[in-house]
């Protein structure tokens, strides 16, 4: 695990001297988009806004909106709405872009866990007696990076496409996506 945060920190640090060089070829551009994300940091499905920081840089950021819903082996459920929040860094002087960021998915989710008791009231696998629903309300949270492709035009169609690993810090808010790295696939508009 400190290996990759190693080499995350070593990426994030270099992005500076690569900026310069994007900065001064395109002093002037400032690319908006507005995308439609499938999996990755949008866990299922979420439309993203993002920009450069400022006209020419390589940084830039995203707010957006997306939803949860989900099942696990137990016959636990779970969905609810949640906002990605990000920092990026594009680079590439073409259409052809690389992408990296790193941000945080906040979230409200409703939780819907069933088990069984026995008749002495304990928790029981092999010989259900009655079947216990409980549902509650919570935040969520996870931390996650993006790296991928990116295809953007100055205006009109643009694409995303890469993996996004998540963690969080192990408390009671701190949500595990299974698998821990995660596809995304994002179709979507390119404006001034």
């Amino acid at each position: 695990m400190r290996n990759i945060v190693t080499i995350i920190l070593i990426c994030f640090l270099s992005f500076p001297a690569f900026g310069q060089e994007i900065e001064n070829s395109h002093k002037d551009k400032t690319y908006k988009n507005i995308y439609l994300e499938l999996l990755g940091a949008s866990n299922m499905i979420g439309v993203s806004y993002d920009t450069r920081i400022k006209p020419g840089s390589a940084f830039g950021y995203r707010a957006g909106i997306s939803y949860f819903y989900g099942t696990n082996y137990n016959s636990n459920e779970g969905h609810g709405f949640s906002v990605p929040l990000e920092f990026n860094c594009i680079l590439g002087k073409r259409r052809s872009k690389f992408e990296a960021g790193t941000g945080i998915n906040m979230g409200l989710y409703s939780i819907k866990e069933t088990y069984w008791v026995n008749s002495e009231g304990n928790v029981s696998i092999i010989e259900p007696v009655t079947q216990i629903v409980e549902s509650r309300n919570t935040f969520g949270y996870y931390i996650f990076l993006n790296i991928g492709y990116r295809h953007q035009r100055e205006s009109g169609f643009m694409f995303r496409a890469g993996v996004s690993p998540s963690f969080n810090f192990g408390d009671k808010y701190g949500l595990r996506k299974t698998p821990l790295l995660y596809p995304y696939l994002s179709f979507g508009y390119t404006f001034k």
